[in-house]
């Protein structure tokens, strides 16, 4: 099967090595406008759901995530209100 993926962030990549790994004969094409050395920081929030997910499809990579994650047991998220003319 050939395989497009449009961004070569987390998600991205992600999923790029889940579908290899699913089946090595897949090609796949990771499509990122920026430069290979452009990097920019981010955090990332996994729900008690979305580690599920992600154990269940590696538990390598979980495993790996779970030893090195920072944890805020008391955390919370919030949306701000939507901006005018914008959902």
């Amino acid at each position: 099967m050939r395989i497009a993926i449009v961004g070569g962030g987390p998600g991205g990549l992600y999923f790029a090595a889940l579908m290899k790994q699913l089946d090595p004969s897949h090609e796949i094409t990771v499509w990122e406008r920026n430069a290979p050395d452009d990097t920019f920081g981010f955090g990332v929030v996994f729900s008690d759901e979305t580690l599920g997910g992600i154990e269940n499809a590696d538990t390598v990579v979980h495993d790996a995530m779970e030893n090195r994650f920072a944890r805020w047991p008391t955390g919370s998220a919030t949306r701000s209100p939507p901006r005018r003319g914008r959902p």
